[in-house]
């Protein structure tokens, strides 16, 4: 599930009968560069002492209220009719002075214009979870209870945590981060992380989701494969291995955890008609950077993609507004035109499983020099991800027939770089049995 799903549904959390044809909106406010851990896997690679100050903060929260009341392309009453107020990093608990009066300001704000946001909005909030016995950010944590999502990252258990997710003396976080985990919990009550998988941890990928879902009883676990180069057809090899045994520990324990890479949905074909681009920094989304910049995703920040590498690629700024200058209108209009055949080479469209294949834009146009260009370092990833999600949803189905079975329309002959023969005809017979009728 996408970061606007995701959000959306947490907002229909304080909004039970919140209607579908009104839109939430996430705003993100990247409120510094600075991170106290260095991730190897982290596409943050240019970190700095650059923060948001106050003024700038307030500035980007009265652009908000001045873009709604212009009925603006990207903020409007149809497309924002609630809010979603994000605050990131760097790891954005080093300013919890600046979110919580930004916070402040933009109740004041909505407030004072008697404002649909003074009630429709929530806080959320991506963290490493190591600050989280500050005074500071467990009061803020109190004063917003019930409007705040907090998204802590654990990758697995200790070790497969720790493997990646270290200081800047090379020293693990799992301690610290598991204690702010398990103190946290998304405005229903569930226990949300997202497990990145990257070659560095990759081998302890099932051991740690056991850890996750059996020892630290998460709700939903969202992991994905980094777009980033670096995947070798060995790597898909064991990302199959680890899927496998992730399965069997789910259907064994009868667990409901919803575990997104072994989501029914991927490894099916998509038709022609299907063009909507898989990535939100495609115009969709909002980000305002430390000094002001109006940014398509927080991914496009000089955090990720210094100016030496790209030019930047905004869409505004606090003082011309969003879309006014014609150069920032003319970027938005190019992310807006850009689709899936659009970007993508004709072996990717041709591709039999190319359902849930993803791609990050703005990587894309670190990459390439165009958002408009597909990078593909995932692809094997994906293949073993397909025929593990075939194995998975066909033993389930063997067990409970209401559950959904699945095709495999993954061609022998790739599956054979990543599987031996036996596999193969183990995973063949279970799809027969589960279509013989």
């Amino acid at each position: 599930m996408n970061d606007d799903r995701r959000n959306a549904r947490q907002f229909q959390n304080i909004y039970p009968n919140y209607y579908s044809e009104k839109a939430v909106k996430t705003v993100t406010f990247i409120v510094t560069h600075q991170c106290n851990l260095r991730c190897s896997y982290c596409y943050e690679g240019h970190k700095g002492d650059e923060k948001m100050s106050l003024d700038t903060a307030k500035r980007c929260v009265d652009l908000l209220f001045a873009e709604d009341a212009r009925n603006s392309e990207l903020v409007n009453e149809t497309d924002a009719n609630g809010l979603i107020i994000e605050f990131i990093g760097g790891e954005p608990f080093l300013e919890i002075d600046l979110i919580r009066d930004t916070m402040a300001y933009f109740l004041d704000r909505a407030i004072e214009l008697d404002h649909r946001w003074a009630t429709r909005y929530m806080v959320n909030i991506s963290t490493n979870g190591t600050l989280g016995d500050d005074p500071r950010v467990k009061q803020f944590i109190k004063e917003y209870a019930g409007r705040l999502s907090i998204g802590v990252t654990i990758d697995g258990d200790k070790a497969a945590h720790d493997a990646c997710r270290v200081d800047c003396n090379g020293c693990g976080s799992y301690d610290k981060a598991i204690q702010m985990f398990r103190e946290v919990s998304g405005p229903d009550g569930k226990r949300t992380t997202k497990y990145t998988i990257a070659p560095g941890n990759l081998n302890l990928f099932a051991a740690s989701v056991r850890h996750l879902v059996l020892e630290e009883g998460v709700d939903t676990l969202n992991c994905n494969c980094v777009y980033e180069e670096g995947w070798t057809i060995e790597h898909a090899r064991e990302l199959y291995r680890q899927l496998k045994e992730v399965s069997d520990m789910a259907q064994e324990s009868g667990t409901d955890t919803y575990i997104s890479i072994l989501d029914w949905e991927a490894g099916n074909h998509l038709l022609d008609v299907e063009t909507q681009n898989w990535c939100g920094g495609d115009g969709r989304m909002l980000s305002f950077d430390v000094d002001g910049t109006v940014l398509p995703c927080m991914r496009y920040s000089t955090i990720s993609i210094p100016a030496e590498v790209r030019p930047v690629y905004r869409i505004g700024d606090v003082d011309s507004g969003i879309a006014v200058r014609e150069d920032d209108k003319a970027r938005l209009d190019a992310l807006r035109a850009i689709t899936r055949q659009s970007q993508s080479e004709q072996k990717c469209l041709d591709c039999p499983i190319n359902s849930g294949c993803a791609w990050c834009t703005a990587y894309n146009y670190e990459r390439t020099g165009t958002p408009n260009q597909r990078v593909t370092y995932i692809c094997e990833m994906h293949k073993a991800r397909v025929l593990a999600q075939c194995y998975h949803h066909n033993k389930l189905h063997l067990k409970d027939h209401a559950h959904e079975p699945k095709r495999m329309h993954i061609p022998e002959e790739w599956a054979l770089e990543l599987i031996d023969r036996e596999e193969w005809e183990m995973l063949k017979e279970l799809e027969r049995q589960c279509f013989k009728g």
